[in-house]
């Protein structure tokens, strides 16, 4: 399926292009699309047909995963960095701190540590069998994943009770949105965001957002 979301009122030469699976890690920059206001298109790779390994996808993103970023001739794949990448092009939005400014440290610590620690754990605990070819101790990789991710949410927690509302304080930025998209998984994990008080105000305040609202509709999410 390919959705095409056009906001000009002639042909953008700029779009951005996002091959996506449903509730996948698309979610985030998708969401930041709508935010945006910017014209995108969409075109699914449906992880259950296995599509992601097919040899035209995998001749664009060789590690056969979603999401990957086409825009102006350029390919970019890992979610945080897409995210990233798609902000700095949109700097009058606000949702990156300005270059020089002390909160683009920590507006990168957060990118950086939800994709490297945060959303690795959450894979583990929803794919063990990528990470153990012994079937039968599939559950202990879970059970550690488990307590990482318990971990994970007492850290982010700690921080919003101290600066919130949001990630980096009284702003929101594109980090909001990639622990939204980490939180929502959770929900079928023994490990919930939302049973976290302000980790759970954070995720309702995201998901009553319209940005949110119509990325998980276009998704089939709602």
């Amino acid at each position: 399926m390919v959705l095409a979301i056009n906001r000009n009122s002639k042909k953008d030469t700029t779009i951005y292009t996002l091959y996506w699976d449903k509730g996948g890690a698309n979610m985030a920059t998708h969401a930041v699309f709508e935010e945006l206001g910017a014209s995108y298109e969409m075109i699914e790779i449906d992880l259950s047909k296995n599509m992601q390994k097919s040899a035209e996808y995998l001749a664009i993103n060789p590690n056969g995963k979603v999401p990957t970023l086409v825009h102006q001739g350029q390919v970019i794949y890992e979610s945080a960095a897409i995210l990233m990448y798609v902000l700095d092009q949109h700097p009058e939005s606000g949702l990156a701190p300005d270059i020089g400014c002390s909160r683009r440290g920590v507006y990168y610590q957060y990118l950086f540590w939800m994709s490297s620690t945060l959303q690795e754990t959450a894979n583990r605990w929803a794919h063990p069998e990528q990470y153990i070819s012994d079937e039968h101790n599939l559950q202990q990789v879970k059970n550690k994943a488990n307590d990482v991710l318990t971990h994970c949410w007492d850290i982010v927690e700690k921080g919003l009770a101290s600066h919130g509302p949001w990630l980096l304080g009284d702003k929101l930025s594109g980090a909001d949105f990639h622990l939204f998209m980490i939180a929502h998984w959770s929900q079928r994990y023994a490990s919930r965001a939302q049973d976290w008080t302000h980790l759970n105000a954070h995720y309702q305040s995201m998901l009553n957002r319209a940005s949110v609202q119509e990325m998980m509709a276009q998704e089939g999410l709602l």
